[in-house]
C-alpha cells in the first residue's frame, strides 16, 4: 500500500512504500531538504515537523539534536523518521535547500576567438561534391543534398548540415559543475560574446550536500551512479532552457566545455568512483576526456561534443585546471600562489613550466557548516560584520537585505577578525566573558544579533565552540600554505600575485582573512580575486581550442603532495592554532594586535 506524503510549504506530495524515511520521500519529488550528512543522521541539519500523521523514530541520533520542547511541537529529523501512515510535513526555512548566493562573474583579457567547431555556408553547390573536394566526413544524418547550405565542422568532420545561411547562429556552452551550484554561459562563438548566464543547485544536493556523502549513496544502491549522473544533467538541460530562451534553439548549441572537481567530472560521466578510494596513492588519468553531448543527455546539437577538463588526481579536479588556465599561473614568469577556499581548500603554486598543488580539509566550516548559527551564502545571512569598539553593537550586512536568520562564510570570517580586533577575543580565540554581549549558557557565546531583530526570534550567536572550529579551519588552510612555500623554497617576501579563485574567495574581506590568520600575509603580491575562475577557463577553451592543449600540459606538469602524513603539516597546523599564526606570516598583524 502507498502512503502519501505532502510537503509544505511547496504543496508537493510524494507516493512511497510504509517504512520509506522521510528524506527518501523528498528525494523522490525533487523536494530541497538539508542533508550535509546524506542522510546517515550525523549532521542534524535536516529537520521537519510533522503536522499530521506518525513515524518511527530512530532515537539515537533525535537525543542528539532534537531537544525536548522541539520534539513537543513535532520536529523530527527526516533522514531518521521512517512513514507508518499519510503524513503532512512542514520544512522550516533553516532546513530548505534556498536559493545561495551563486558566483556567476568571471574575468578573461584574451580575446583570442579559435574555437574547435566552425561554420562554412555554400550557395547553389552539390553536397557530395563538397565533401569530396574538401576531404570531409559526414557524421550525422541530412536530407540535404543540393542547395543553398551551411556545414557545421569539428575539424573535418561535418556534424551538422543545415538549409541557408545559418552563419550567424552559432553558440557554444561553458559550464561549472560544482559540489553545490550550476553555473552556465552561453557564448556566441562568432564574436566571443557571453550572450546569458544562469545559475541554479546541482541537483544531486538532494542526495547529500557534502560531495562524500554523494559517493556513500553511488556505494549503497546498484543505480546510485546513474541517478547522480541524471541529476546533474538534468540540472544543466534546465538551465540550458534558461540561458538559450529568447536568444537561440538549443539545436544551435555546437560546442560544450565543462570543469568539475574529480568527483563531479565522473558523476557528470556516469563513471564508477570507487577506485578513487582503493588506495593512498591514486592515479587518474591526466587526459581531458570527449564525449558525445546525446550520449550524456544534454539538450544541444546531436553532434556536439562535451570536452571535459583534465583531471590532476583524487583531490585536484578539472576546476582548478580551469582556474590555472584563466589565472595564466603557468603561462608567465610571475610567481603565483592561487587558493581556491571550500570544504576542501586546493593550494596551487606555480610560474611558467611548473606549478605544485595540495588539497587541505579546511571543513565544511567556511560554508557556515559546525557552526550554531551557521549557513551557506542563502537570502537572510549575514554576509559582513563590523564591530567599532569593546562595547559597540555589531553592524552587519544581509543576504537579500531581510532580517537575518544565520551567518554565513564570509561573515564569520569578519566577525572573528572583529572579535580579535577588539579584544573580545584574545590570541588563543578565548571569549571575554567581562564584554557585555558575551553570555555564559553551557558555554561562552557572543550576541551577534539580538532575539527581537532575528527572522526567528531567537538570538544568533557566536559560541566558544564556533570559534574554536572555525580556527581549525583557518589553520589547516595556512597549514597547507606555509607547507607549499616550504616545499617550493620561498618566503612570503617572493610571491608575486595572491590569486583567490571562486565564490568564497571573491566575497571575503581579505584583510579580514590575513588578520585571523587565514592566509598569510604577502608584501609585495599584487590580490587578484578572480571569481568563477573555473567557469573563465571554460569559456577561455570555448572560444580558443588552444586552450584545450595548455589544460592538458597544465594538468600534466603539476606535482600534487598529498599532506595528510606529512610531519611538516602538523607542526605548521599547530602552530596555526591561534590568532592569527607563526610570528613571520603576519609581521603586521602581529605589529598592530598582538
Amino acid at each position: 500500500m502507498e502512503l502519501t506524503v505532502t510537503f509544505l510549504p511547496s504543496g508537493k506530495r510524494a507516493k512511497v512504500k510504509k517504512l520509506t524515511t522521510i528524506l527518501e520521500a523528498a528525494q523522490s519529488v525533487g523536494e530541497g531538504i538539508r542533508s550535509l550528512c546524506g542522510g546517515k543522521g550525523s549532521c542534524g541539519k535536516c529537520k521537519v515537523v510533522v503536522k499530521k500523521g506518525s513515524v518511527e523514530k530512530n532515537p539515537e541520533p533525535h537525543e542528539k539534536f532534537v531537544s525536548k520542547e522541539e520534539e513537543e511541537e513535532g520536529v523530527v529529523l527526516a533522514c531518521q523518521s521512517k512513514i507508518l501512515s499519510d503524513l503532512e510535513v512542514f520544512i522550516p526555512p533553516e532546513s530548505r535547500l534556498e536559493k545561495q548566493q551563486i558566483l556567476s562573474e568571471f574575468f578573461v583579457t584574451e580575446a583570442e576567438l579559435n574555437p574547435a567547431v566552425r561554420k562554412e555556408f555554400y550557395k547553389n553547390a552539390f553536397l557530395p561534391e563538397v565533401l569530396a573536394s574538401k576531404g570531409y566526413t559526414l557524421s550525422c544524418e541530412t536530407e540535404i543534398e543540393e542547395g543553398d547550405f551551411t556545414l557545421v565542422l569539428r575539424g573535418k568532420e561535418v556534424i551538422a548540415v543545415e538549409e541557408g545561411d545559418t552563419r550567424d547562429k552559432f553558440f557554444g556552452l561553458a559550464v561549472d559543475i560544482g559540489t553545490t551550484t550550476i553555473v552556465v554561459a552561453l557564448v556566441d562563438l562568432n564574436t566571443g560574446r557571453v550572450v546569458n548566464i544562469a545559475s541554479d543547485y546541482n541537483g544531486q544536493i538532494i542526495y547529500g550536500e557534502e560531495v562524500l556523502s554523494r559517493v556513500e549513496f553511488a556505494r549503497s544502491r546498484k543505480d546510485g551512479i546513474k541517478i547522480l549522473q541524471k541529476a546533474v544533467v538534468d540540472s544543466i538541460n534546465k538551465l540550458i532552457e534558461k540561458v538559450s530562451a529568447e536568444y537561440v534553439k538549443e539545436n544551435e548549441i555546437y560546442d560544450v566545455v565543462v570543469a568539475g572537481n574529480t568527483l563531479m567530472t565522473h558523476f557528470f560521466l556516469g563513471e564508477d568512483v570507487e577506485y578513487l578510494f582503493s588506495a593512498p596513492n591514486v592515479k587518474v588519468d591526466r587526459k581531458a576526456k570527449i564525449r558525445s553531448a546525446k550520449d550524456l543527455g544534454l539538450k544541444v546539437s546531436e553532434g556536439a561534443d562535451v570536452f571535459c577538463y583534465p583531471l590532476v588526481g583524487r583531490y585536484i579536479g578539472g576546476d582548478i585546471v580551469a582556474d590555472l588556465v584563466s589565472s595564466g599561473i603557468a603561462s608567465d614568469d610571475k610567481i603565483t600562489l592561487m587558493v581556491d577556499l571550500g570544504t576542501n581548500g586546493e593550494i596551487v603554486i606555480g610560474s611558467e613550466g611548473w606549478a605544485m598543488a595540495t588539497s587541505v580539509a579546511s571543513g565544511p566550516a567556511f560554508e557556515g557548516y559546525e557552526i550554531k548559527h551557521g549557513s551557506r551564502a542563502v537570502e537572510g545571512a549575514i554576509d559582513h560584520v563590523k564591530i567599532n569598539g569593546y562595547d559597540a553593537k555589531p553592524e552587519y550586512t544581509v543576504i537579500g537585505n531581510v532580517k537575518p536568520r544565520s551567518i554565513c562564510g564570509s561573515g564569520l570570517i569578519d566577525l572573528l577578525a572583529e572579535l580579535f580586533k577588539n579584544g573580545i577575543v584574545d590570541f588563543q580565540g578565548t571569549l571575554d566573558r567581562k564584554n557585555p554581549r558575551v553570555r555564559v549558557d553551557s558555554e561562552p557565546y557572543y550576541v551577534v544579533v539580538d532575539a527581537e531583530e532575528s527572522a526567528t526570534g531567537k538570538e544568533i550567536v557566536f559560541t566558544q565552540t564556533d570559534i574554536d572550529t572555525l580556527i581549525k579551519s583557518k589553520a589547516a588552510v595556512c597549514a597547507g600554505i606555509s607547507v607549499m612555500l616550504k616545499k617550493a623554497g620561498l618566503s612570503i617576501e617572493d610571491i608575486d600575485r595572491f590569486v583567490l579563485a571562486g565564490a568564497f574567495g571573491y566575497y571575503i574581506d581579505m584583510e579580514n582573512a590575513v588578520t585571523i590568520g587565514l592566509f598569510p600575509e604577502f608584501p609585495k603580491a599584487e590580490v587578484r580575486q578572480i571569481g568563477n575562475g573555473s567557469l573563465a577557463g571554460c569559456y577561455l577553451a570555448l572560444t580558443n581550442q588552444k586552450k584545450r592543449f595548455l589544460a592538458e600540459t597544465i594538468a600534466r606538469l603539476v606535482s600534487y603532495f598529498d599532506l595528510s602524513t606529512d610531519p611538516d603539516f602538523m607542526e605548521e597546523y599547530n602552530a596555526a592554532l591561534n590568532l592569527p599564526g607563526k610570528p613571520e606570516l603576519f609581521p603586521t598583524i602581529y605589529a598592530r594586535y598582538v
